[in-house]
């Protein structure tokens, strides 16, 4: 229970001045939760702070005690009991598998007798008799327990931690699996069906996908993420005889098609002037990480994660992005070879290019580059290169507009497409070079790359040359 010295304000701490609500999550739940369970309350008034933490507090208890049930109780709940013995069920044999059974049949008529109660009635014959009457919480608890125990009936969340444990995915990956998982079991909580595998069939699973296509807040991308890990979830445990089908292997979410919408793209020269002229906070720390990522065409995780050793004889070694199986090579700029000789000096080859951007700290499981990203969010907002869309989740350009700029560079210096796509990683054409060719001249791509120019960084006027693809005209 983090506090503040001086604060006596349950789960309550102070953060850059502001109160926030801080709960610790169980060990178990934090594939499902997250480490921690944490919202500002938007006042430094420790008074206020008081009376707005209640009702945060009360959710976040109930998230946790959801989480408990959802995958099956705690250690000692009569759902993870149930559990328990189901396991030993598949194994028994002979008269141990008799007491097993014996002992479900106690322990659920042990269950219905905790909601057991005497009342007096009036028979029409005797007359004033004692009659025996069980609570509707101990009879559906009872039943609840032995459907479990013999195997009918299976909180959704209860194998998914084995299913984690098989999934052969980067570990970045994984993170979406509870994301998804929550999804289902928060929606299903709040149109009141019960949480178990045998509850997800057609209809529920028609629902929830009409739900996600209209009713979520997600973007559309994140939308079809999630859907589709929870379409390989269900494979899992059908495949394994947990359910009987898969109810939304076939359904899909559609992508809404809005007249004029906005991608995102790529910077114009003017904002990566701006970008390099400004001033933030982290210094070269931030501008060394843009040199790279402008002059390289590298995604921002391939770059923070850069070693000494991997900017050997005029060659960045990116390790493998997205679905690529061997790192890339791809000459260091011209422009660049200054800043990589400041920062390999007197370092091993196994230090890290960019240390002055640690990762998070065990037991988080975020790419080392979630911090940067943050920092440098921060930092165009501050510089105004940002273009915000109403209904987008982020700007129009962000730090992977210095990837498609650089692109686009090559294109306008004649580069050829093939080229450029082997340079940034991208699937070349065709059978031919996509999988025969060992790639082009190594001469040839630095040729390309130092085509490439940033801007004038003292202040010149930029004139912008004009591409085929409009661009939208931002507002004031």
């Amino acid at each position: 229970m983090p506090r503040k010295p001086g604060s006596d304000i349950p789960y309550v701490a102070a953060y850059n001045g502001f109160y926030r609500v801080t709960m610790a999550v169980p060990k178990e739940l934090r594939g499902q939760l997250g480490n921690r369970l944490v919202r500002g309350l938007d006042t430094k008034s420790v008074v206020l702070a008081k009376t707005r933490s209640v009702a945060v507090v009360a959710e976040f208890k109930k998230r946790i005690a959801d989480a408990w049930d959802a995958r099956g109780g705690r250690k000692h709940s009569l759902v993870a009991e149930a559990l328990e013995l189901r396991r030993e069920m598949k194994t028994a044999q002979g008269s141990f598998l008799t007491l097993i059974d014996h002992q479900i049949e106690a322990r659920a008529a042990e269950i219905l007798n905790a909601g057991r109660r005497e009342e007096t009635v009036i028979d029409d014959e005797e007359g004033p008799i004692m009659a025996e009457f069980f609570t509707a919480e101990a009879r559906r608890e009872a039943s609840e327990y032995r459907r479990i125990a013999y195997g009918k009936l299976t909180p959704i969340a209860a194998p998914h931690p084995d299913f984690m444990r098989s999934l052969k995915i980067k570990e970045r990956s994984k993170l979406d699996e509870p994301r998804a998982l929550n999804l289902l079991l928060d929606w299903m909580e709040s149109q009141r069906i019960p949480r178990h595998v045998e509850a997800f069939d057609r209809d529920t699973a028609l629902a929830f996908a009409d739900w996600l296509q209209e009713s979520s807040d997600l973007s559309w991308a994140s939308k079809v993420k999630y859907f589709g890990r929870l379409k390989v979830y269900w494979a899992w445990l059908c495949k394994r005889g947990i359910a009987k089908a898969n109810p939304i292997y076939d359904l899909t979410i559609k992508r809404e098609v809005v007249e004029g919408e906005q991608e995102e793209r790529a910077y114009t020269d003017t904002e990566v002037q701006t970008l390099f002229m400004g001033k933030p906070l982290e210094g070269e720390s931030m501008l060394d990480v843009m040199a790279v990522a402008a002059l390289t065409g590298a995604r921002l995780d391939a770059v923070i994660d850069l070693k000494v050793g991997e900017c050997a004889e005029g060659i960045f070694a990116f390790k493998p992005q997205k679905k690529e199986t061997d790192e890339r090579h791809v000459p260091i700029h011209p422009d660049l070879r200054p800043i990589v000789l400041r920062r390999i000096k007197g370092k091993p080859p196994t230090a890290s290019l960019f240390e002055d951007w640690p990762g998070p700290k065990a037991p988080s499981k975020k790419p080392r580059s979630s911090y940067f990203s943050k920092r440098f969010t921060r930092y165009s907002r501050e510089v105004a290169v940002r273009d915000e869309v109403e209904g987008k989740r982020r700007s129009l350009v962000n730090f992977h507009s210095f990837r498609r700029w650089f692109i686009t560079k090559m294109e306008r210096a004649g580069v050829n497409g093939d080229l450029i796509a082997a340079i940034v990683g991208h699937k070349r054409s065709g059978l031919t070079l996509g999988r025969y060719s060992s790639g082009p001249e190594l001469q040839a791509a630095l040729d390309a790359i130092s085509l490439v120019k940033l801007p004038p960084l003292d202040g010149s006027p930029v004139v912008e040359s004009r591409g085929l693809k409009p661009l939208r005209e931002r507002k004031a």
